[in-house]
């Protein structure tokens, strides 16, 4: 049995990939716990994802651990704007073996810097529509992101929107359609990503009748966590 995982991780570390294994879970804060998963075909590296999602000052960190590919490492930092104070930033780490048990990802720094692009941005939680607004890019985002469905966790289901200026990084592997992982299943109905625009000629910050992304009630500390949780498309 001994001689057999043996040969089993060495084959993993010679980029077969096929016998690796990577703890798997998803939690709020700055760790989490599971059971190990042997990754499939392709998954040739353990990956953790760590995300911190501001909302109106309040910051909220998710993590996510599992198996990864290579191009999914390569990733980079994922850095997304959805106006009204939320933003979300996410760092991701790649290793294998006793690597993983000392490896650590920290999220890029803030730039708050205009780029001279803008999108329409708005969030809502347990609605079918949210209120634009134009709110103007920063720093590495050059798309704007559009994601809508239905988050189920905790046996509770959630309907979502969040619009807004995103990273290419995330553009490059975001989706629609339906995931699930560590006791969270989304089903996504949009998934896209689109070119920015200039600013020139657009009024930043012209908010529609009502409140944007208003969330009533305890609803809303859940934004920043659903927000680092959805990106969970990256490892789709």
């Amino acid at each position: 049995m001994e001689a057999s995982l043996a040969v089993c991780i060495l084959t993993a570390l010679l980029a077969t990939g096929s016998c690796l294994q990577c703890e798997h879970c998803v939690g709020l804060g700055q760790n989490c716990t599971g059971d190990l998963h042997t990754c499939g075909t392709g998954e040739d590296f353990c990956g953790v994802v760590f995300t911190e999602a501001t909302q109106a000052g309040e910051k909220v960190h998710t993590i996510i651990k599992r198996c990864v590919t290579s191009s999914q490492c390569e990733a980079g930092p994922v850095s997304m704007n959805f106006g009204q104070g939320m933003t979300t930033r996410t760092g991701v780490a790649c290793c294998v073996g006793d690597a993983c048990r000392t490896t650590t990802v920290t999220v890029p720094p803030a730039n708050t810097k205009p780029n001279g692009r803008s999108c329409r941005g708005c969030y809502v939680l347990n609605a079918d529509q949210c209120n634009e607004q134009t709110i103007a890019c920063t720093g590495p985002e050059t798309q704007c992101i559009d994601v809508a469905g239905t988050v189920t966790m905790g046996g509770s289901q959630m309907q979502t929107i969040m619009k807004g200026c995103a990273s290419e990084s995330v553009c490059a592997q975001i989706e629609a359609g339906s995931l699930t992982f560590a006791g969270i299943s989304a089903d996504l109905t949009t998934a896209k990503c689109t070119a920015t625009s200039s600013q020139m000629g657009l009024p930043l910050a012209t908010t529609t009748s009502g409140a944007v992304g208003a969330a009533p009630g305890p609803a809303g500390p859940l934004l920043p966590a659903l927000a680092g949780l959805l990106l969970l498309t990256l490892l789709s």
